[in-house]
């Protein structure tokens, strides 16, 4: 092998932009400069619960008004439109499990920009049936920048007891049922008096979010926040 070809290797100098193709050179992000500012970050003021742009003087959402939370508060860097959502489709139902080293990156930045302090990172598990389905958890996928910066992510102490069918197309009250009693915690030392930092791909109205962290506050824990790649809008504020 020659040294050139070696060099490239390593060290990379270009790598193609995932939403458009382009050539890039290499970065934690993958995405070229004219993608990257059409991105759907999320600006301006949010609910103070679950992190929804809000268009109105009060601090919460509709949602969170009329729901009980577990979870102190609930973070995302975008909104679930545009090339977001193709990148995250990409990622579960493409097989294209590369995506989710650039969505992790977005999801570290997002949350050190919080400055907040977890002493446990935990993905949203699938159950069983659903991971060998898949042949992998893309919530897991999403938290492995923090693993590489140091943070504490345990994928074994929560566990998804209840086989629940996709939440895409049910209702708010349909969600809130299909999720009830769906996970279980398995090592409650791993959360004891601990802040939780729970990681998922999308937000939509909270209720997997939700019932995680209400496990997770039975089992010990201390406070849970939660973060997503992307918030879907309901337009509720």
């Amino acid at each position: 092998m020659n040294s050139e070809l070696l060099s490239e290797i390593l060290f990379p100098s270009g790598c193609k932009c995932l939403i458009c193709g382009a050539e890039i050179a290499k970065g934690n992000f993958d995405v070229c400069g004219n993608c990257y500012v059409k991105l759907p970050f999320i600006t301006g003021k949010v609910c103070v619960g679950c992190g929804e742009p809000l268009y109105s003087m009060s601090d919460y959402c509709l949602n969170c008004k009329n729901t009980k939370r577990y979870f102190t508060s609930c973070y995302a860097p975008f909104t679930f439109t545009d090339d977001v959502v193709r990148l995250i489709h990409g990622l579960k139902y493409g097989g294209k499990k590369y995506v989710a080293t650039t969505l992790s990156n977005f999801l570290l930045k997002h949350f050190s920009e919080k400055n907040l302090s977890v002493d446990v990172v935990i993905p949203i598990p699938l159950h069983a049936a659903r991971f060998k389905e898949r042949g992998f958890n893309q919530s897991e996928l999403l938290t492995q920048s923090f693993s590489k910066f140091g943070f504490n992510v345990n994928c074994d102490c929560l566990v998804r007891s209840k086989d629940t069918s996709t939440q895409t197309n049910l209702s708010k009250t349909e969600r809130l049922q299909n999720v009830t009693n769906a996970f279980r915690c398995v090592n409650k030392d791993a959360v004891k008096n601990k802040t939780v930092l729970l990681i998922d791909d999308v937000y939509t109205t909270g209720a997997t979010f939700n019932e995680a962290s209400r496990v997770l506050i039975s089992a010990g824990a201390k406070q849970v926040y939660c973060l997503s790649v992307a918030h879907t809008i309901l337009n509720n504020a």
